[in-house]
């Protein structure tokens, strides 16, 4: 790969990772907390490009210094011997193959501008009822409580109507002993999946980046759940339906609906 296409794909590279830092397109890829590392990646890349950029004008500006011709094999006469003739057909080939090695390393290098270019002019979308389709809604209940069995979960916070994270109503449907959320108005955010006949609201919960997403479901149960259409985001208020998150289940708890409010996708469409 030529120094120029080097230069080059560190700062598209760079401004790439800038981009998507500043503007908050980084949520779509990573949690939060991992804003600064995109940052300080993209300004090193960035200034790695300008060094080796300055390096390469600073050396085109240095004088040429004369070659220095070596006379070894005069002959007596004082005439220099006539070099040895150059083999064609061996020539002919070394050229081929470095002609041939360096244009198929120039094509896969700008290859390489494709991602790139693609994040600076079509962001892809968050991850949405299609990863949820494939996903397993059980290991999501199982990581959140961090067991495979009953235990005391804390007691939810005292009001009419308390807002919950999904993973949190999932993991405390399935395996909370205490039974915090019986009898409790919660209020859950996230996005439309139908799956079977049945309408789920869904959030995609993230541990470090969107690679390792693994959905969380609830089952809306209520007049207007039906015929929601895929990844429509939802403000929805309810209660939860003892005894539905069980392994026949998947345990995929059922939500008795009260209101639903339908909102725009949140800046950050994961919950870490």
């Amino acid at each position: 790969m030529r120094r120029e296409t080097q230069n080059i794909l560190l700062v598209l590279v760079g401004g790439a990772l800038l981009k998507i830092s500043f503007t908050g397109t980084y949520l779509l890829y990573v949690k939060p907390a991992h804003q600064y590392w995109l940052i300080a990646g993209g300004l090193i890349m960035v200034a790695l490009a300008a060094v080796s950029i300055g390096r390469d004008l600073m050396s085109t500006r240095e004088p040429a210094q004369p070659a220095v011709k070596l006379n070894f094999g005069a002959d007596s006469d004082g005439a220099e011997p006539a070099p040895a003739p150059a083999a064609h057909g061996d020539h002919h080939d070394d050229h081929t193959d470095e002609h041939g090695d360096h244009h198929h390393s120039a094509k896969s290098a700008w290859l390489l501008l494709l991602p790139v270019l693609a994040i600076f002019l079509v962001a892809p979308p968050a991850l949405g009822a299609d990863s949820v389709m494939r996903g397993d809604n059980r290991a999501a209940a199982t990581r959140s409580s961090g067991t495979d069995g009953s235990t005391a979960f804390p007691p939810i916070p005292q009001g009419d109507v308390v807002s919950l994270a999904m993973s949190d109503f999932a993991a405390r449907a399935a395996w909370d002993s205490g039974k915090s959320l019986d009898n409790r108005t919660v209020r859950l955010t996230g996005f439309v999946v139908t799956q079977d006949g049945a309408t789920y609201l869904a959030r995609l919960s993230i541990a470090c980046c969107a690679a390792d997403a693994f959905p969380v479901k609830v089952k809306l149960d209520g007049p207007g759940t039906a015929g929601l259409a895929n990844d429509t985001w939802l403000e929805v208020t309810g209660q939860f339906q003892p005894g539905t998150a069980t392994k026949e289940t998947d345990y995929v708890p059922s939500m008795t609906v009260a209101s639903m409010v339908q909102i725009p996708q949140p800046e950050n469409p994961y919950e870490a």
